[in-house]
Formats: structure tokens, C-alpha cells, sequence
């Protein structure tokens, strides 16, 4: 995986096109107009994310069956980040061709023309080839073929989200791996078939044959105890850090909540979701 992406950033970029490839739609643009059709595509992206929410690679995707994952998962949606091989657009969806180097596969986005400008926008930019985008939809099978119907499709902000995306797949495996074992239910993967099962290559992960020290109740810090009580149940969607500093106010400082956030984060007990703002406990 390394080798096939390895040269396709250059400083941020891919090359062979303008860096602004990866600029978010309005970038520079300061004006007000920029900025709430920002904060609309932002809104629109989070509702979708906190429902069940699952990432992939497309190798996961393709080894499948019935639509569920083969730890044993069954995501409502799944989202993955892919090169954008091939685009057609017809009076009624926009088709992708994507591929990560684990596989690849086909991409179905349905729109409205009375969709807002917005919306039409972020589709456009993203229906461009040899560029790299972000997917949000729902495994389905057509002609007993694989495919995913998504409900948003978007070029990445940042090369970064490639690499980000990468380790969440892995870390979503692990967390939910380590959950089953728990629980004590059989649902996990063998430790060493979890790089094949993601399609990434062979290799052995690190395993915690400990449960996580948040699993036996309270831990007797007040504001750690309130934030893990705040994501308990969130699923992996998470939730959103701003709703708990609100609902916290007089009681909890913004400084200590992000500094615990950041703490909690580090230490595997809880871990971020569709964005920085977004986490869910690690069970």
C-alpha cells in the first residue's frame, strides 16, 4: 500500500495536479457566503456520520457476504477513501470507479436537480479522475456484484485523510476485536488474519490481552467519569465533544475538557470518529 500511494503526494499534493485538489471547497475565500456554506456541508456530513458508521477498506467490502463484514460486523453505512479512476454522470447519479490498493469497485450517487447549490457543488468537484475522495453510503450487490450507493461523495480537505483513514480501519478492527473478547462472544478474527481480513497484507498485530481499566465502573475522576458516562452508548459514530463542553458549563472548564479528551484519547480509551470534534469509547 506504501509503494502504490507512497508517490502520489507531493508535499500535501498529488502529483502531476494543482495542490488545491485537496483545498476545501471556498478555500481562501474569507467571505460570509464561504463560510456558512462551510458550516451547511459540515452539518449535512455529521448527521449522516451518527448513525452506525463503520470504515473500510474496499477489500473489505469485496470479501462480505449478506452485508456483513467478515469480523462479523454489519454496518447500516461504511465509509472509505479511494482514487477516482473512472466518473460518468447521467440525468440522475454520478458513477465512480474507485480503488485504494486493496481493490476496487463501483460507487453509485443518486441526485436531484433540485438539490441545493451546495450539494451540487461538493459533487462536482469530487466527479474528477485521478484525484482522491471521500465516501460515505451502503454496501448493496447488483447482478450479484458488489457496490456501494453513497449519500455523499467529496474530494479530501487534506492528504492526510488518507493515512488518517487507513489507521482507523485498523483501529475499528481492534476495538471491536477487544470488545468481543470481553463480552467473552466468539464474533473477533484471529489476531493474525486481521491485515488480510482488511486487505492491507499479511502481519501480525499488537493485541491487549488486558480489558481497559474504564470497563470495571467509575475511576474516580469526576470529569473522566463524566465524559465516559457522556459517550457510553454512542456507537461508533461518536459524539460530539462541543455538546458535552456545553453541557458541562460552570462545572468543567473548555481547557480541562479538551486536555482530558486529548488524555483519554491517548491512552485507547476512547478514540476519534468522523472528525476531531467526534469520539466514542473504545467499548
Amino acid at each position: 500500500m506504501a509503494d502504490r500511494y507512497g508517490d502520489n503526494f507531493d508535499n500535501g499534493g498529488m502529483i502531476g495536479m494543482d495542490n488545491t485538489n485537496f483545498s476545501s471547497p471556498g478555500a481562501g475565500n474569507n467571505n460570509i457566503s464561504s463560510s456558512q456554506n462551510s458550516n451547511e456541508n459540515r452539518r449535512t456530513i455529521t448527521a449522516i456520520e451518527e448513525q452506525t458508521l463503520i470504515p473500510v477498506t474496499i477489500a473489505m467490502i469485496l470479501n462480505s457476504n449478506d452485508g456483513m463484514l467478515q469480523d462479523g460486523r454489519e454496518p447500516n453505512q461504511v465509509k472509505l477513501v479511494a482514487a477516482v479512476r473512472g466518473v460518468g454522470k447521467t440525468s440522475t447519479s454520478f458513477n465512480y470507479e474507485v480503488e485504494d490498493g486493496t481493490g476496487s469497485i463501483d460507487i453509485k450517487e443518486w441526485f436531484d436537480e433540485g438539490d441545493p447549490l451546495i450539494k451540487s457543488q461538493i459533487r462536482e468537484e469530487a466527479a474528477v479522475e485521478h484525484q482522491y475522495v471521500r465516501i460515505i453510503g451502503k454496501m448493496e450487490r447488483f447482478d450479484n456484484k458488489p457496490l456501494v450507493t453513497a449519500f455523499a461523495v467529496r474530494k479530501l480537505s487534506s492528504g492526510n485523510e488518507l493515512t488518517h483513514h487507513f489507521l482507523e480501519v485498523v483501529h475499528s478492527v481492534e476495538a471491536y476485536k477487544r470488545c468481543s473478547q470481553i463480552v467473552g462472544t466468539p464474533g473477533g478474527i484471529a489476531m493474525g488474519g486481521m491485515a488480510n481480513a482488511i486487505g492491507i497484507g499479511g502481519g501480525v498485530m499488537p493485541s491487549t490481552s488486558t480489558p481497559l481499566a474504564q470497563d470495571s465502573g467509575m475511576t474516580g475522576n469526576e470529569l473522566q467519569d463524566d465524559i465516559l458516562a457522556f459517550l457510553a452508548g454512542s456507537g461508533e459514530g461518536g459524539r460530539n465533544i462541543n455538546e458535552f463542553i456545553q453541557s458541562s458549563t460552570g462545572k468543567h472548564t473548555r481547557g480541562d475538557i479538551m486536555n482530558m479528551f486529548a488524555h483519554l484519547s491517548s491512552e485507547g480509551i476512547i478514540y476519534s470518529t468522523s472528525d476531531d470534534n467526534h469520539y466514542a469509547k473504545i467499548c
